[in-house]
């Protein structure tokens, strides 16, 4: 159960750092001044949405650690219930800062983005890589 929960913490982190750098590439694009507040203002309701994210995710956190250490975590706790729908939550929240974010780029903008994403993707997901490798590995010597 804790690697479990150790995974789910890192998929998170990952999610994370995604839209970390992702505002800073959009700055790399020529944006004309509408497009800029278009987007300023995507990324103000975003924020505020992530800093609220945030906390809710850690007081889940917090409860799970809590009946994790208390022997009352189960697969069907409310707990685990509101951890899923909190993530559901934040994926439906990325959706829709991509779709605003979407409709203010011009197509040509919309490529090299994609471009950007794709980058990203395949650095995180070497990441991920080299973090499985390590987990195999530590499961390897806790084995023998």
């Amino acid at each position: 159960m804790r690697i479990v929960l150790i995974l789910f913490i890192s998929f998170l982190m990952l999610k994370a750092d995604f839209l970390g750098n992702f505002y800073m590439e959009l700055k790399e694009f020529k944006l004309s001044r509408e497009q800029q507040i278009k987007l300023n203002n995507a990324m103000k309701q975003h924020h505020e949405f992530l800093r609220q994210w945030y906390a809710d995710f850690k007081k889940i956190n917090d409860e799970i650690v809590d009946s994790f250490a208390n022997s009352s975590l189960s697969a069907d706790s409310i707990i685990i219930s509101n951890s899923v729908d909190l993530e559901s939550r934040k994926i439906s929240a990325e959706r829709n800062f991509l779709l605003r974010v979407y409709e203010v780029l011009s197509k040509e903008q919309r490529a090299a983005f994609g471009a950007k994403i794709r980058e990203r993707e395949n650095y995180s997901r070497i990441l991920q890589n080299r973090f499985e490798d390590s987990q195999r590995l530590r499961q390897d010597e806790i084995a023998r």
